[in-house]
Parts: structure tokens; sequence; C-alpha cells
């Protein structure tokens, strides 16, 4: 059995900055903050993270315990909802294609493993149809480091199948999202469809590098992936 863990956002869809419109709003009416997220560079960090980085830099609280962050984390989620029906929302090309034959082979399966909380994540998932792809994750609300979600994602997806798990591929489209993999012990693939370009995750080296997955060789990484061709 092969495992395809995925990240969310620039990986799997763009949400139209459903998220940071949605953390603004919080921001602002809590701290009368205003573009919390100016400066603030999310790109393969947790909402966890995110958050307490706006706190530190953003507001005068000294002490951010996990209270405050928990009532933020509430009050983003249920912004989210709003602010993820937008125009600009789209599925990445390939992604669609690629999840699908995924779930419909025998040898292989998908996870989410991404920085967004848990019910950040089904909500950013939500108007693309692709969550009914995903059976299990592990999210930025299990962990703040990178690495431990991938790990806590592949236990998960151990306890749901009976088979051996052979490789694990961590599909992402940000430098951190190479590191985690390869700290991890996985295998990283890269996706340029982010805000990160080739060149910029060909510097992680990570083991497979792709435009997006609509790159023929992408199916190639399934175990029985002449089965689609």
């Amino acid at each position: 059995m092969y495992l395809f863990l995925f990240d969310v956002d620039g990986t799997l869809i763009k949400s139209g900055n459903a998220g940071k419109k949605a953390l603004e709003r919080v921001f602002n009416e809590i701290y009368e903050v205003k573009n919390a997220m100016a400066d603030i560079v999310p790109d393969g960090k947790t909402d966890i993270e995110i958050i307490k980085e706006i706190l530190a830099k953003k507001t005068d609280i000294d002490v951010i315990d996990d209270g405050i962050v928990e009532f933020i984390v509430s009050m983003y989620v249920k912004y989210l909802e709003s602010t993820i029906e937008n125009p600009d929302y789209i599925v990445i090309e390939g992604v669609k294609e690629f999840v699908q034959k995924i779930h419909y082979s025998k040898k292989n399966i998908a996870g989410l493993a991404t920085g967004n909380v848990e019910m950040g994540a089904k909500i950013k998932l939500k108007p693309s149809g692709l969550l009914k792809f995903f059976k299990f994750g592990a999210f930025g609300s299990d962990s703040e480091d990178r690495v431990k979600v991938l790990q806590i994602a592949k236990e998960r997806a151990m306890k749901l199948i009976d088979e051996e798990i052979e490789k694990v591929y961590v599909i992402g489209d940000t430098p951190k999202d190479i590191e985690a993999a390869q700290k991890a012990g996985f295998i990283s693939v890269g996706v340029a469809t982010g805000n990160y370009s080739m060149d910029d995750l060909y510097k992680e080296n990570p083991d497979f590098l792709f435009k997006s997955l609509r790159d023929p060789d992408a199916m190639k990484l399934l175990k029985d992936w002449e089965m689609f061709s």
C-alpha cells in the first residue's frame, strides 16, 4: 500500500484568501488590529503558529495561553464558513483526477496532512467536492510541528488498513512541506501550484517535483498507475 498525504492550500485548492479574510476579521473585531496578516508569511505554517505570530507581533498580549488561541480559532472557523464562498476559489489543475485515481485504486490511499485546524481544512475543501476522497488526516490542531502532523497522519492511516504501508508520499507546494517530509523520513513531492516556483522548490531537493499534478509523470507515483494509462 502506498500512502499519499496532501497539504491543502496551494496544493489541492486556492481558497481566494478565505482564511486570511476570516482571520483578519477576527483580529479586527477582538483586538482592533487591521490587516493582521500584513507582513505575516503563512506558507507552510500551521494555523496555530500563524495566530500566535499575529498575537506576538500585532497585539500587546504578553502571555499567549491556550484559551486565547482556542477562542480565536473558534471565531476564525465561524467566519471561514462565509469567506470560503467567493468567486476566486478554485480546485488546482490535475488534483481531482489524481485524487480520484488514488481513491478508486486498491493499492493506494489518500489522507490530509495540513497546517489547517481540522474544521478549517474541512470547510476549505467542502466547495471542492474533494473531501469525500479523504477518510482521515492530521491537522494543525493536532500539533504545531509539521513533522508530527505527518507522523500522526501515517498512524491514523495504519489504523484504517490491514496492509503494510510501503511508501509515504507527502505532496505540498512549499519548502516547509518538503522539509517536513524529509525530516519524517517520507518521500517529498513538490508541486509548484502555490506561491513558490519550480526553482524555489528545486532548491529544497525534493524527491519529486512537478509543475502540477497534471504532469503525466505524477501518475507514475501510484502503485498501480498502469491501470490508468
